[in-house]
């Protein structure tokens, strides 16, 4: 399994749309490490995250591969993750974080 963690703002994005966007993160690590995404949904609570002294529209996608990544790939593989992110929300690409960090130890 790919520990992956989601957050987002409360009611940022409702419930269809975590539904796509966990089956969607789910294909991305099974065609990217030939695993199952296991996701931690992480929701702040309304009026507790901001940006610019405006509620955050932040969304934040980060996950342990499960082999060490090249530069090339690990570029590549955040990008797609992004896009992917874009695709479901709606947010820009300032407004999604994401990361691929190599294996626990």
């Amino acid at each position: 399994m790919i520990p992956v963690m989601c957050i987002v703002q409360q009611n940022q994005i409702s419930d269809g749309i975590i539904e796509a966007l966990q089956a969607d993160i789910n294909h991305f690590t099974l065609r990217a490490f030939n695993e199952q995404a296991q996701i931690n949904w992480i929701s702040i609570p309304e009026g507790d995250g901001f940006t610019a002294a405006e509620p955050s529209k932040t969304i934040i996608i980060s996950l342990h591969a499960n082999e060490a990544l090249t530069t090339d790939k690990r570029v590549t593989l955040l990008n797609q993750l992004c896009d992917l992110a874009q695709r479901h929300t709606g947010l820009s690409a300032n407004e999604i974080v994401t990361s691929v960090r190599d294996p626990q130890k």
